[in-house]
């Protein structure tokens, strides 16, 4: 009777710690989940003509691609708006605090959508983080999967796609489209123009 008892209070206590540590997984990992600014569902971050297992130079441009949502500076509170943070050969941060702001943890404040890089010669890991205005993690978190690249001293540039220089759209500065206006329309102009590049997908 002792050793039943013996091994039911065993079985008991590690019944006990399993659901405790299911209870303290989930608080844990619910408030992991991002930060208080919410993200659409299916938006997507990713790097364009870059692939996992690339060789390329050790100075190079990195363009980051990102559907179902917009780029804002950071500080502008714009709904489903984010802007870009480029993690090298960092793990992914705690995405309910601010990202950090490091050589490791490269900040787009502006809403940049590329950034030219220079890395040491050897392998690194690459991978994008949509930050909120005050640069955390949206909820759910858009980001895109971590892929690996080798930088060799005049290694293959990531293949970009050719434009014909006649095909080649250009977004005009908020400062460009004043001129484009005829004289005879200008007094139907507003006095501040929104940049068009504030809203690329």
């Amino acid at each position: 009777m002792l050793v039943q008892n013996r091994a039911d209070n065993s079985l008991f206590r590690l019944l006990q710690s399993v659901i405790a540590s299911l209870v303290f997984g989930t608080l844990v990992c619910g408030s992991t989940l991002g930060g208080p600014t919410h993200s659409p569902g299916g938006a997507e971050l990713y790097f364009v003509d870059l692939k996992d297992g690339a060789t390329i130079p050790t100075k190079v441009v990195i363009r980051f691609g990102l559907r179902g949502m917009g780029i804002a500076p950071a500080a502008e509170d714009r709904e489903n708006t984010g802007h870009h943070h480029l993690l090298i050969d960092a793990e992914l941060p705690s995405l309910d605090q601010p990202i950090l702001n490091d050589a490791n943890h490269l900040h787009f404040d502006a809403g940049e959508t590329e950034a030219e890089i220079t890395l040491a010669p050897g392998t690194h890991t690459l991978q994008l983080l949509l930050g909120d205005k005050d640069h955390i993690a949206h909820n759910p978190p858009v980001m895109s999967l971590r892929i690996r690249v080798v930088a060799r001293e005049g290694g293959a540039a990531p293949a970009a796609t050719a434009t014909p220089s006649a095909q080649r759209q250009t977004v005009p500065s908020s400062d460009a489209l004043p001129r484009r206006i005829p004289e005879i329309l200008e007094r139907y102009m507003p006095d501040r123009f929104p940049d068009p590049r504030d809203f690329r997908r």
